[in-house]
This record gives structure tokens, C-alpha cells and sequence, in this order.
């Protein structure tokens, strides 16, 4: 079906225009005219002309009466790896991004969770599920395609006619329109990916895979059609099929002592820590991934009179990834550290294991939108947009862990230098006996459908008006979530080393230690022990949750405008209720009742927004307001959940909690605007400050069993947080100097706190989930006449970021700081066609983490991905 549907889109309405046909056409003006004066509807009135991708539309920012920050799509000029609405703001100002491998996934806006961010598609509720249908706010944007907008806003100031529930920002996709384009436009781009990590090419896998190489293609069609051209058409459609083969090591466990060198719990002076740590685990993961991208969009528009216009739109977008792993862990005895420096040792090991898991994700997004917009005279205007949009996952997954018997002799040596290494490996690890340690198949299913509808009226708040004027709307939501999961376990503890064997291959970063691994075709056709009923019942059962939430939202803005100021005075009424059901478990067992969590709060939200025009040129900004930030439906509801080889040696298992309560954020932000060069150029200061009450974090407490680190994640209410920053953004398309040479160039410094209280804890910490210090993009575009092309430097750059809380410092977790840069080429060939090539992550810098409690410097985790090479033919006439 969704081949079929790719397959009609190609052929005749390929769907979607491009932002590049509406700049080539010389207008951007958006799907949702008369929404509100707030943004949403005086921007979606400007004309942007000749916008390239990677660069802020300046009159955008310049005419908007809030603080805004966009980017606005191009077919041709947009990078390959930049194929999603994630990828494509990453380029604004503030805006850094929590990744999938080599993808970033969900956006962080002002250091803040994605979680806290709303993210809508012309001003409507997207449905999403966030992480493995864990039931989240944070949009996937990895879903949903660049080339189904014509531009992007991130709101950054908030007004009564946006969405209460977002503390960092507001992103909303603007789609494209076919009514403003005055010439057919069409574009067809076919390309190869050349993915350079080898890795071990599908050795011992559960699907399909393959060592280098993958391909795309995708369209994009727009025309109007009618006596007078009334009526418009948009169609875009995309296919990719690529590898991500990957290799992750964890050597994230330390072992620490006291002066009589005894082990101690952490590296606390007051426990006589000796001021030495010791490596009690290496472990090593191989990934061979495939990941296929389909699917599509619709546009249909009306232009009934000059004063009426209507459009449908529909959009479905499918990403399945077939992935397996193989990975050895090597653990070593806490006790049995010898020889130990500062920085080497040596160690005996208690147990070596081996883990292959395989999981089918398949996640698919899809919605239909309605839009009509009246302008009603008397400068006055209604509009009424409405969606249903949905959001799927599903994955099966085959997980198998085995261990060695008792009875061996090896050991091995470190350095703990950066990421620490295993500097040499004594034993045969192939003569020990192995015994299956863990063994199950599960099948996730999750659902999440939102409704949405708003009706906004408007008088008096266009871009000409002066004086009073107002923006009164209603809008509701309607939000249902389901989550099922079925468990296969098996009963552990059988010899398994008949199905052991030699892969001869060995792990990355490993330094040539080869170690057996559990042959996966094998064990799963015929080597299978018999079921653990019991067991396999509780796991169908105890992950299962639903959950239902409905807000209403009434709203009034007051707008005053002078040919120099303009004021907006808004008040926002939010009245939010939700009610859940998961399994009821009491002291830790399982029951075959539910337990029903619910649920209401009601907050009147005040804005204030000011945009003064200082002088010529010269643009100040000022607002202040009140949001929300709702508890994750996962963190509501969810009764546990278990994952078990993931960041881990053992199993993490993951609970809600009902009774959460909203964050409460009050905003404020100061904002310097500076246009000049015939307003193609301009420097922006932004100053900002969040103070959030009730902030929600994960407590992570971790315990050891049997060898094996486990986790505890359950989501709290801290008592507040602060995040304050500065921004800096400059856009100069043409730079005076080089005039075939243009730049944008952005960066953002953040200071947080938190301070969150527990029954046991008290902790201030030095910034909030997900905040880096520092941020910065950079874009750099070197017009080339002589080929009628140009050349693009694209760099991105975030510092260290916090991403779970532990009982102590030493148990916290971050991301570590990383700069990436992509380089595209581009020339044209004839009248018609293009040649581009692109290389992804051209420094080859690899995502790394450590914990608090690796000291000297030392990470925990190092995935390596390679670079990712893309040639591509397009297709456009007359370009």
C-alpha cells in the first residue's frame, strides 16, 4: 500500500511544494492567514523573496510582532542529512537536539527538554509518542520530513493565541501553498548514500542488512488550475533506504576504594576515598541497522473569492528500522583489582556475557488538517483550522543474554586515559561454558491520536492596522493514548555452548579481542528453552497503560499599534483534565486490578509583548508571561516498564507517577534588532530568564545484582529551576566584503539551576535536564557564478548536557560537548538539472557521555557512526 502510494505520488501529484518554488516565485505567505496577530497570522502575510535554505528570512523576524526566529526549506539547496523538520532548525538560534545515532530526533529550544516545547503544523496539536511509545510530549521530528514546509517558526515569546503548554518555545511548521506560486513547479531528486562505518555488516543478524551502501528519491509538485487559478495542488512524496551500522563501547562502571583498599560506594572524601577509581567493566556493542523512510503529503486549496480560501491537507509518513546487536561485556571482580595507578590496573574477571537482541521499530506519523480563513472587511478576519493527527509504534524485539559458567581463569588490564581502554586480555574465553542468562520476544504496540480545533476572530490587527484592536479565540483538544505490550520469556539457566560460536570479527575499539557470541539463527529455530508462563504474564501485563486528556483553551488579546509601537495584552485560560489506567501492583506484585489516576488543573496564563522601533533600522523587543509545562502521559500513568542491554549492564525499569504536578514557568525576555543592508542582513541580542516552579526530573538510583548495574528511573517534582541566557544571532546573505559570499551565525550562552527536595535528598544543581552552556550553528555559502552553483559549510556546536539526575553527583549523567560540520556542493548541469554531493559529519566526531563520577576526565560511552556521502541528479525544468 504505502509503495503504491509513493509510487502515484511520483507519477502525477508527487507531493509538496517547496519553499524554494514559493522563493523562486517570489512569496512565502503561509497556510494560515488570519489566525492571530501574535505571529501566526502577521507572519504568515509576509512576502519573503529569494530566501535560501540554512539562512533566517530577515523580513520575517523584522515585521513579526514577537520574538521569533525561522528557516525556511529549499529543495535543492537543503542537505540530505537534513531530511527532517529536527535537522532543518538546528540552524536557529538557541536550538540544540537530542539524537537518534546519527540523527538528531527531538529539539531542545533555550536548553530546555523537548518535553517542554510544543511543536504544531499550521498552529495544530501534533500527536507523538516520543521514545519507543513511551507516552511523551517531545515530538519526533525525525518523522516528519523538511520538504513538506515552506518555512519553519520557533516562537521564542509567547502570546494568549499560542499553546499554553510550552516553557522553552512553540515550533510550528509552516506548509507550503500552491495559490502563491504564479508557474508550475516540479522537482524530482534521485541519490546514492555511501554510509562509511563498516562495522560488522549484518554478521549474526536478525533482518536484513548491508555494509555501505543505500539510495532515495524525492519529489516535490505545485501548480494552481481553475478559470482564474482558484484552485492550487501540493504534492511531495520521498523514499530512503539506507544503513547505519555503529559501534558502541561502554566502559561505564567504577570501582572505588579507601586507603586500606577496601571498596568503598562513590568517590566521597568522607567514605576515605583514596582518590583513585578502578575499571570494573568493558563492554562493547555492534550495531547493523537498516532504515527505510516513506511516505508522503496532499495539499488541496480553494481561493473561493478574494475573500474566502479553503484547504485540505493530508500527510503520512513511515520510518522502519530493522536493527540488531551484538554485544560482549566483560565484568570484572571488585575485589579482585590489583596493580592499581592512577591511571592503569589490572583485573580479574568474574563473567564474561554475550547479548543479541533484535527489534523491527516501525513508527509512522500521519494527520489530516482543514483550513478556512475569511476576511471578513472592515479589517476584521475568522479562520478555523482543524486536525486529526496520529502517531504508531510498533516493535518487535528478540532479546538473549548468556554468561559464562564459574571456572575460569581471565583477566584483564586498563588505561584510563579519555575512554578507557582494555590493554590486554588473558584466557580463552572460548573454553568457558556458557548459560542462558536472559531470554525474551517482545511486541510493543502504541498509539496516540490527538484531535484539535481553533477558531480564532480578529479586528483590526494586520500589519497596516493602528489603534485598538483584539484576537479572540477558542480551541480544544482531545488527546488518547493506548500502550499494549505481549511478553514471551523463557526460563533461564541451560547450557548454551553448543550454540556459542566465532565470528571472526572483533569489536570496535576493542584492540582485537575476539570473544564468542551466541549464534542468533540457531538459538531462536530450534534452541529455544520452554516458556516461563508466569513470568511471561506478568510482562504482558504490567507495561500496559492508557491514557486520556482533554484541554479547553479560551483566549483574548488586546492590541495596540502605533506607527512605532505595538503593544499586546493577552490572558490565556487553560482548564486541563486527564484520567489514565495501568496495572495495579501492591508491594511490588502484580494484581489483576487497575489502578485509575486522574486529574484536573486550571491556570489563567497573562502575557505582555512590546516591539518598539527605536530608530531607523533599530527594532527593541520586551515580553513577559506565564505558561505550563504538562506532565508526560508515561510520567502520569505508566505502572513500570523494563528495558534490559540498553545504556545498562542489567535492566532498567522505569514507573510513573500520578502525582505530578505542571510545571509553572514565568517568562521574560528582552530583545536588540538591528536590520540593515536593504534589510537582507541583520544582528539580534537576546536576553531571557525562565523561572519554573514544580520542574519535573528522572531520579535515577542504580544498585548492583549478580554482577549486573540496574536502574530505578521514576520522574519527581523538583521545587524550581532557573534557566537564564543570552543570544546572539547574524544573518548577512551577501556580505559586503564578498557579495558572492553570505553567513549566518548564531550562539547562545545558558545558565541554569535546580533545586530539587526528596524524602532522603536535597540537591542544587548547576543547570536543568538537557541544558548545555553553550550553543552555536553556523552556516557558510560561497556563490559560484562560474558553475552556477555554490558551496556550503554548515557547523553545529553544543556543550556538555545533563540527561538524568542520580541520588548523588557522582551518579548524574551527560552528554558530552560536540561539534559537527557537514559540506555540500552543488552545481548546475544544463538548464534543468543539478548535481549536489554532500558529506555528512566531516570530522567523523563521535557522540560520547560520561557520569559525574568519572573522574580525571573519563567518558562512559563512545558511539561511533562514521560519515554519511551523498551524490544526487535533480530534476527541476527551468529550475
Amino acid at each position: 500500500m504505502k509503495r503504491f502510494m509513493i509510487g502515484c505520488a511520483s507519477g502525477a501529484l508527487a507531493l509538496a511544494l517547496s519553499a524554494q518554488s514559493a522563493a523562486r516565485a517570489q512569496t512565502a505567505a503561509s497556510a494560515i492567514p488570519a489566525q492571530s496577530s501574535s505571529g501566526e497570522a502577521e507572519m504568515n502575510t509576509i512576502e519573503v523573496l529569494g530566501v535560501k535554505y540554512g539562512y533566517q528570512p530577515v523580513d520575517v523576524k523584522k515585521e513579526s510582532p514577537v520574538i521569533v526566529d525561522s528557516i525556511s526549506y529549499d529543495d535543492i539547496e537543503a542537505p540530505t542529512g537534513d531530511n527532517s523538520i529536527a535537522s532543518m532548525v538546528m540552524q536557529v538560534p538557541g536550538v540544540s537536539f537530542e539524537g537518534d545515532g546519527d540523527e538528531p530526533r527531538y529539539i531542545t529550544i533555550r536548553g530546555l527538554s523537548a518535553d517542554l516545547n510544543m511543536t504544531t503544523i499550521d498552529g495544530l496539536t501534533l500527536a507523538t509518542l516520543g521514545e519507543n511509545g513511551a507516552g511523551t510530549r517531545r515530538v519526533n521530528l525525525q518523522l516528519v520530513p523538511a520538504d513538506i514546509s515552506q518555512r519553519v517558526d520557533v516562537f521564542k515569546a509567547f502570546t494568549a493565541e499560542q499553546d499554553s503548554a510550552a516553557i522553552g518555545g512553540l515550533t510550528n511548521i509552516v506548509t507550503r501553498s500552491a495559490l502563491k506560486a504564479s508557474a508550475p513547479y516540479f522537482m524530482l531528486d534521485g541519490y546514492g548514500i555511501y554510509s562509511t562505518f563498516r562495522g560488522p555488516a549484518g554478521e549474526n543478524s536478525g533482518g536484513s542488512t548491508r555494509a555501505h551502501w543505500g539510495q532515495g528519491l524525492k519529489t516535490a509538485f505545485a501548480d494552481r488550475f481553475g478559470s482564474e487559478g482558484q484552485f492550487g495542488v501540493v504534492v511531495t512524496a520521498r523514499y530512503q533506504d539506507r544503513v547505519r551500522n555503529s559501534n558502541k563501547n561502554w566502559p561505564d562502571r567504577r570501582t572505588y576504594f579507601n586507603d586500606a583498599g577496601a571498596v568503598i560506594a562513590g568517590p566521597d572524601p568522607e567514605l576515605g576515598w583514596d582518590g583513585r577509581d578502578g575499571l570494573t567493566k568493558f563492554a562493547f556493542g555492534d550495531y547493523s541497522n537498516a532504515i527505510r523512510n516513506l511516505g508522503g503529503s496532499l495539499k488541496l486549496e480553494w481561493q473561493a473569492s478574494p475573500a474566502i480560501s479553503t484547504y485540505l491537507m493530508g500527510y503520512m509518513y513511515n520510518r522502519r528500522e530493522s536493527s540488531t546487536m551484538n554485544s560482549s561485556d566483560v565484568m570484572g571482580n571488585t575485589r579482585a583489582v590489583t596493580d592499581r595507578t592512577d591511571a592503569t590496573g589490572r583485573v580479574r574477571v568474574d563473567y564474561v556475557q554475550s547479548v543479541v537482541r533484535y527489534n523491527q521499530w516501525d513508527r509512522t506519523a500521519s494527520g489530516l488538517i482543514y483550513g478556512f480563513d475569511w476576511d471578513a472587511g472592515a479589517d476584521s478576519a475568522f479562520s478555523v483550522r482543524a486536525g486529526y493527527t496520529r502517531e504508531s509504534y510498533d516493535d518487535d524485539e528478540y532479546w538473549t543474554r548468556v554468561r559464562t559458567a564459574p571456572g575460569h581463569e581471565l583477566y584483564y588490564s586498563y588505561s584510563m586515559k579519555g575512554l578507557p581502554q582494555m590493554t590486554s586480555f588473558t584466557g580463552d574465553a572460548f573454553a568457558s561454558r556458557y548459560l542462558l542468562n536472559g531470554s525474551n520476544i517482545n511486541y510493543v504496540r502504541a498509539q496516540e491520536d490527538v484531535f484539535d480545533v481553533r477558531a480564532d476572530y480578529s479586528h483590526n490587527v494586520g500589519p497596516a492596522a493602528r489603534g485598538f484592536g483584539f484576537v479572540a479565540g477558542l480551541k480544544f483538544t482531545h488527546l488518547d493514548l493506548d500502550k499494549d505490550v505481549d511478553s514471551v520469556r523463557y526460563r533461564t539457566g541451560g547450557d548454551v555452548t553448543q550454540l556459542m560460536y566465532d565470528p571472526g570479527y572483533s569489536h570496535y575499539g576493542s584492540n582485537g579481542m575476539r570473544l564468542p557470541w551466541l549464534d542468533y539463527d540457531r538459538y531462536w529455530n530450534g534452541g529455544t528453552p520452554a516458556e516461563d508462563d508466569a513470568s511471561s504474564d506478568h510482562y504482558s501485563r504490567i507495561t500496559d497503560y492508557r491514557y486520556r486528556e482533554d484541554v479547553m483553551n479560551g483566549y483574548l488579546s488586546l492590541h495596540y499599534r502605533t506607527d512605532s509601537t505595538h503593544v499586546i495584552a493577552g490572558l490565556r485560560y487553560d482548564d486541563t483534565t486527564f484520567e489514565g489506567r495501568a496495572p495495579l501492583t501492591v508491594d511490588g506484585t502484580l494484581t489483576a486490578d487497575f489502578t485509575r489516576p486522574s486529574g484536573r488543573y486550571r491556570y489563567w496564563l497573562p502575557s505582555l509583548n512590546v516591539t518598539h522601533d527605536i530608530a531607523d533600522g533599530w527594532k527593541v523587543r520586551g515580553s513577559v508571561s506565564r505558561t505550563i509545562g504538562r506532565p508526560t502521559p508515561g510520567s502520569l500513568v505508566q505502572a513500570e516498564s523494563e528495558t534490559c542491554g540498553e545504556g545498562v549492564t542489567g535492566c532498567a525499569v522505569t514507573r510513573g507517577n500520578p502525582d505530578l504536578k505542571p510545571r509553572r514557568a514565568n517568562n521574560y525576555d528582552l530583545a536588540l534588532e538591528h536590520y540593515f543592508d536593504g534589510d537582507d542582513a541583520l544582528i539580534a541580542l537576546t536576553a531571557f530568564r525562565k523561572e519554573i516552579k514544580d520542574d519535573i526530573f528522572t531520579l535515577t538510583t542504580e544498585w548492583e545484582e549478580n554482577g549486573l548495574v540496574n536502574q530505578i528511573r521514576q520522574p519527581m517534582n523538583a521545587e524550581t529551576s532557573r534557566v537564564q541566557g543570552l543570544e546572539l544571532a547574524l544573518v548577512d546573505r551577501s556580505l559586503p566584503f564578498a557579495r558572492n559570499l553570505g553567513a549566518s551565525f548564531n550562539a547562545t550562552r545558558l545558565f541554569g539551576r535546580m533545586n530539587y527536595v526528596t524524602d532522603t535528598l536535597s540537591r542544587r544543581i548547576d543547570r536543568v535536564l538537557q541544558q548545555p552552556k553553550w550553543m552555536a550553528n553556523m552556516t557558510v555559502t560561497y556563490q559560484i557564478p562560474q558553475i552556477d552553483g555554490a558551496l556550503r559549510v554548515t557547523a553545529n556546536y553544543q556543550h556538555d548536557y545533563l540527561t538524568s539526575v542520580g541520588a548523588s553527583a557522582w551518579d548524574d549523567f551527560y552528554v558530552k560537548g560536540r561539534a559537527s560540520v557537514d559540506l555540500s556542493l552543488w552545481h548546475g548541469v544544463g538548464r534543468d538539472f543539478v548535481f549536489k554531493y554532500e558529506v555528512d559529519n566531516v570530522l567523523g566526531a563521535p557522540p560520547e557521555w560520561y557520569h559525574g563520577r568519572n573522574v580525571n576526565g573519563t567518558l562512559s560511552q563512545r558511539d561511533n557512526y562514521g560519515r554519511g556521502i551523498y551524490f544526487h541528479v535533480i530534476y527541476s525544468p527551468g529550475r
